[in-house]
């Protein structure tokens, strides 16, 4: 069990729908004591995001039933089309949670900072509360450097997403044009991350 007293519904994405979430699947998993619906946005290990239409089916779907949307959205602001990217669920739905860290986008991973964002109050309350007996004191060391990158994020991320692009292009020829007898992938769209089948 994930929780005391919870059950888990596991919907696993397929490559043959590029990796999105099926609606109708969720649709189906929904019982009358669901509360939550945690998913992976952009997903790992695919490195594809879902799109905006999706997201808002979803949104749609947790507000009809009253369902909190925890998302981990640490690949995200690394969407390698600026267009393909969708609000933190945070941003767009008012029981969403995105859950995020330094680690991926900025390449901070020494910088052990990650943090929940929502706009329900007394969720935050209840958030701050639980992780108040997980973490007595977080690094002041740490903090000052959360701070130092997220004052040039800009710029951080443009490099990033520099790497990252260049480096899909050289994935990209290997895959498609070298050994493409060898390999199947849906080519990534967000991240450094793709999932390949030999």
């Amino acid at each position: 069990q994930w929780a005391s007293n919870s059950r888990v519904t596991a919907i696993e994405k397929q490559a043959a729908s590029n990796w999105q979430i099926d609606i109708e699947k969720v649709k189906a998993a929904i019982r009358e004591d669901t509360r939550f619906m945690v998913i992976n946005e952009p997903y790992n290990p695919a490195g594809v995001v879902m799109s905006a239409k999706l997201q808002q089916q979803l949104k749609a779907l947790a507000e009809l039933n009253n369902i909190v949307i925890l998302s981990d959205e640490v690949y995200r602001l690394l969407e390698h089309d600026p267009n393909d990217q969708i609000a933190a669920i945070a941003d767009f739905y008012n029981k969403g949670i995105s859950a995020v860290t330094m680690s991926k986008p900025w390449g901070a991973c020494g910088v052990t900072i990650g943090w929940l964002a929502c706009q329900d109050l007394q969720m935050k309350q209840k958030l701050v509360d639980v992780q108040y007996f997980g973490t007595a004191c977080v690094s002041r060391a740490s903090e000052i450097q959360a701070m130092m990158i997220l004052r040039a994020s800009d710029t951080i991320l443009e490099s990033r997403l520099q790497i990252i692009r260049h480096n899909l292009q050289l994935l990209t020829s290997f895959i498609e044009e070298q050994y493409k007898e060898f390999f199947e992938w849906k080519r990534p769209t967000a991240g450094a991350v793709c999932f390949v089948k030999f």
